[in-house]
């Protein structure tokens, strides 16, 4: 295996920075330009394991995201179905919290691309806290809601059928089982908090 043809090939295929370092047996360091939003780079090593050659980021991109995510929502909703079909769009895997990619046919540069294309946009679920809250917002409340207040207790979307038979005064969620029944509004943006 030549590592300066690989180095070559990424520089071609991605970016002209890219340097490649032996950092052990069967093991080199990939250095990019390409950074999390808080400026930390990615990390990209290229080893030897069981199945062959591997370009993995040894489990640092879930552990910088857990920086600001809980771990729980990453595995459910709609961050949970982007990371999924991310890891099937750019053929990457997933084992233990490591995300990688197999080099097969001595692709690396293709390996590398669709491996750093994945990190990416895996990376952007960091955003939709802040781009997208209302969709994820719904998910986390629902998922909230469902794991502490037992389902015979619960009714999301409820409203009134007697006195508002159109459903146009809807609660996000009616708790029921006290003297009272709680109605839950999950405010997510200021439409829900007017007037």
């Amino acid at each position: 295996m030549d590592i300066a043809l690989i180095e070559n090939e990424f520089k071609k295929k991605i970016s002209e920075k890219i340097e490649i370092f032996h950092e052990g047996k069967e093991r080199f360091r990939i250095f990019t330009p390409f950074m999390f939003a808080d400026g930390d780079h990615l990390v990209s090593v290229l080893k030897k394991s069981h199945k062959g050659w591997v370009i993995t980021d040894e489990a640092h991109t879930y552990m910088h995201l857990s920086y600001e995510l809980d771990m729980k929502d990453l595995e459910r909703g709609t961050r949970q179905k982007i990371i999924s079909s991310t890891l099937s769009m750019f053929d990457l895997e997933e084992d233990d919290g490591e995300i990688l990619v197999n080099v097969e046919d001595d692709m690396y540069g293709d390996a590398f691309y669709n491996f750093i294309q994945g990190i990416l946009k895996i990376t952007d679920v960091n955003y939709l806290h802040r781009e997208r809250v209302k969709s994820t917002f719904m998910d986390d409340f629902m998922a909230y809601i469902t794991e502490k207040v037992d389902e015979n207790r619960r009714a999301f979307d409820y409203f009134d059928k007697a006195h508002d038979p159109e459903g146009k005064y809807a609660v996000d969620c009616r708790i029921n089982g006290m003297k009272k029944p709680l109605y839950v509004f999950a405010v997510a943006n200021d439409d829900k908090c007017r007037d």
